[in-house]
């Protein structure tokens, strides 16, 4: 499924537009025609994506009645997005018209985190209990349950029971999975509990153990540690106990941010002398797969990891990795319950691989002036604006001194009540090789008690449009130290976005400092890479 072609609102417009009139197929013709005819667009785009995803998939499992599945690895076959069955995650699918289920799960999650975070959750450790206290779940302890299970109370209203007996980095996880079913539409239609069918519901607990790792190591704010954790075992059972978190939790979103090449084989004893692949993980920068029903070669000493937290470490040079050798740390994890086979986790880390240049990965602080961006290539400044549409007398008001057409830009948007709304982003071309990016996240001036201006989960769905874009023209992102002025935002959380969305996606990043300030050390981040030698261009 990752050849076929993915749908967004713009695209199935365009598609609307191109068997309806000639020469007129743009998102914005699209726009007016329907709407000018009296349809309602949010339920057109809705039904349609929802279609195009039930085709799609129908395609699919025609394509895949010619597969044996029998023989393939189930768990890692599914996270490719390959085959997906169970009828939440269907239903899933349909809705948002994205055929990547995990990629989506992932998503929710982290807006809801991102509501967390502006309601005041905070951490590390992030505790699951109170985060459901905010988002009106109740929870009670309940020692008849294994693990836990979530419960409708109404259709729109649940309960978590969990039981109080079992370890804490367990009863964290429990929670976190409960919480993870709420982000499904159908939960209420039944009571979700995973030791209860686990075979035909283990696509969509595993979705909600993805998105349970995701609220206990929360995005943005979990890549600091991790990129600053020794890359050992022991360097991830510090962050497990920091966080108090699932050790495999921390496997799988170490790799989804760490700035290195890394692996993570989670295997199961199918006996005492065969380790078998049940998934793995790996950073975007790690240049080896590993094939389903892969098992671990049997002079290894990851067949000494026969109970939870035992640990050993070797040097490897397996066949799948064609003669390069690598570090392999190994840790005992626990076992599916119903299941109780002992299970393994081992991170690979190569050996020998020339460093990465010091800026990769990061994201680069200087002296300077945002307004007059460094480097060659196209650019693009990214500018945080307000509901108010005012510019104030910062680096809105520098911005639009030495570029009017961006206050000219910004009046036209805002004047447009359907576009003009939090979360969505204004591109406003200066010359050929020069772009500012305007990103509606700021709600107001000033503070509302204890609500800040700054719209976490907005400037996120910015950013990920700003990413789009920049990959789009082939653009480096220059801004000043955005939403932690007026906008109250927590800097360390949006230098995580900042790195989570753009640098991680390989998109080269400049922040640039304010002059005549002393540099405060809290803007520091292993994120970061500080130019101590820039200084401040006077020339405007």
């Amino acid at each position: 499924m990752s050849n076929e072609i993915k749908y967004d609102k713009d695209s199935f417009l365009r598609l609307i537009m191109s068997n309806i009139e000639h020469n007129s197929s743009t998102s914005e013709r699209a726009k007016e025609y329907l709407t000018g005819e009296g349809y309602k667009l949010d339920d057109i785009v809705k039904k349609g994506l929802a279609k195009i995803a039930e085709i799609q998939e129908k395609l699919s499992n025609e394509k895949q009645k010619v597969v044996n599945t029998s023989n393939v690895d189930e768990s890692q076959y599914l996270r490719k997005g390959a085959y997906w069955t169970h009828p939440s995650v269907k239903l899933l699918m349909r809705e948002s018209g994205n055929t990547d289920p995990l990629n989506e799960i992932k998503s929710r999650a982290r807006n809801l985190v991102m509501k967390g975070f502006e309601m005041g959750w905070h951490g590390p450790p992030y505790d699951p209990f109170l985060l459901a206290k905010y988002l009106d779940i109740d929870i009670i302890p309940n020692d008849q349950v294994i693990d836990a299970r979530i419960v409708p109370l109404t259709f729109e209203t649940f309960q978590i029971q969990y039981n109080p007996l079992q370890k804490q980095t367990r009863a964290n996880f429990s929670v976190s999975h409960e919480i993870a079913h709420t982000l499904f539409s159908d939960c209420a239609q039944t009571i979700r509990n995973r030791e209860e069918n686990p075979s035909e519901n283990r696509q969509l607990e595993q979705l909600c153990n993805a998105a349970a790792a995701e609220i206990q190591l929360p995005y943005a704010m979990f890549s600091h540690d991790a990129n600053n954790s020794d890359p050992t075992i022991e360097g991830l059972l510090q962050l497990a106990t920091k966080y108090k978190s699932s050790l495999e939790s921390v496997f799988i979103r170490y790799t989804e941010v760490i700035d290195k090449p890394c692996a993570v084989i989670i295997g199961i004893f199918e006996t005492d002398e065969k380790i078998v692949l049940d998934y793995y993980t790996s950073s975007k920068s790690f240049y080896i797969k590993i094939p389903n029903g892969f098992q671990i070669p049997k002079n290894s000493i990851a067949y000494e990891c026969i109970s939870p937290g035992w640990t050993s470490r070797e040097t490897i040079s397996w066949e799948i990795f064609k003669g390069q050798s690598f570090q392999a740390f190994a840790v005992g994890i626990s076992p599916y319950r119903k299941d109780n086979k002992p299970r393994v986790g081992i991170l690979i880390i190569p050996m020998n691989k020339e460093a990465n240049p010091i800026e990769e990965g990061k994201v680069m602080l200087e002296f300077g002036d945002a307004t007059k961006p460094r480097g060659k290539g196209i650019k693009i400044i990214a500018q945080v604006v307000n509901t108010s549409g005012a510019l104030g007398r910062g680096f809105g008001y520098s911005l639009s001194k030495n570029y009017p057409l961006v206050k000219d830009k910004l009046i036209e948007w805002k004047a447009n009540k359907k576009e003009f709304i939090l979360g969505t982003s204004n591109l406003v071309k200066i010359s050929k090789d020069l772009f500012v990016f305007q990103m509606l996240a700021q709600k107001g001036l000033h503070s509302n008690g204890y609500e800040i201006p700054l719209k976490y989960n907005d400037l996120r769905n910015c950013l990920i449009d700003l990413r789009k874009t920049a990959q789009e023209i082939g653009a480096s992102v220059h801004m000043p130290a955005i939403g932690a002025g007026n906008a109250k935002g927590d800097w360390n959380l949006i230098i995580g976005m900042i790195h989570d969305e753009l640098v991680n996606y390989g998109i080269k990043v400049n922040i640039y400092l304010l002059p005549g300030k002393p540099f405060n050390s809290n803007q520091k981040s292993t994120l970061t890479l500080f130019k101590e030698s820039s200084t401040w261009q006077t020339e405007k």
